[in-house]
């Protein structure tokens, strides 16, 4: 997978708190391979993202249940998290966030980052600051702007119902 796909994932994950968009940069970089599936890494990122965007929003049965699927397709395909510039606790901690999820009130998981993506997501937001100071800011964020998060509801979605209905008239046609 590319890095920079993944840092500007990870930089709207865990910086921006922007899950909306999070899925959306990587559904695009999924999507735009020359074969994907439904089991490629990118999906089980995508799962996390939404998950947290649940999570956020008090869907506590939405959430849980993107957290399932995304651990269900990790156990089915054993991607390398490493890879994916994470650790290897991750699984872990997502097993943790799902026991509490219905007592536990939102709070931003700390996704746990190799040292690597760490330095590169430094260097890309804020080189100027030492890496530790950049590290311990960005693991305190919690974003509450409800333009971030509740973008899902707030953007326009003229352009999704226009094709929603298209794709209506032509199954309806075709039939």
């Amino acid at each position: 997978m590319d890095r920079t796909q993944l840092l500007d994932f990870y930089n709207e994950l865990i910086i921006k708190q922007d899950y909306f968009e999070c899925h959306e940069i990587m559904e695009s970089h999924w999507k735009s391979k020359p074969v994907f599936t439904k089991h490629d890494p990118e999906v089980f990122l995508i799962l996390l993202a939404v998950a947290e965007y649940h999570y956020r929003q008090g869907n506590t049965v939405g959430a849980a249940c993107s957290y399932n699927r995304a651990i269900a397709l990790y156990e089915a395909h054993e991607y390398d998290l490493i890879s994916l510039g994470m650790a290897e606790n991750l699984i872990a901690m997502i097993h943790e966030r799902k026991k509490h999820i219905k007592t536990t009130p939102f709070i931003p998981l700390q996704f746990p980052l190799t040292v690597e993506t760490w330095s590169h997501l430094h260097i890309m937001h804020d080189p100027l600051t030492p890496i530790g100071t950049f590290r311990e800011m960005a693991i305190n964020i919690f974003v509450q702007d409800e333009a971030i998060v509740f973008k899902h509801r707030l953007r326009d979605r003229s352009g999704v119902i226009s094709d929603r209905e298209a794709s209506i008239k032509k199954r309806k046609h075709h039939k």
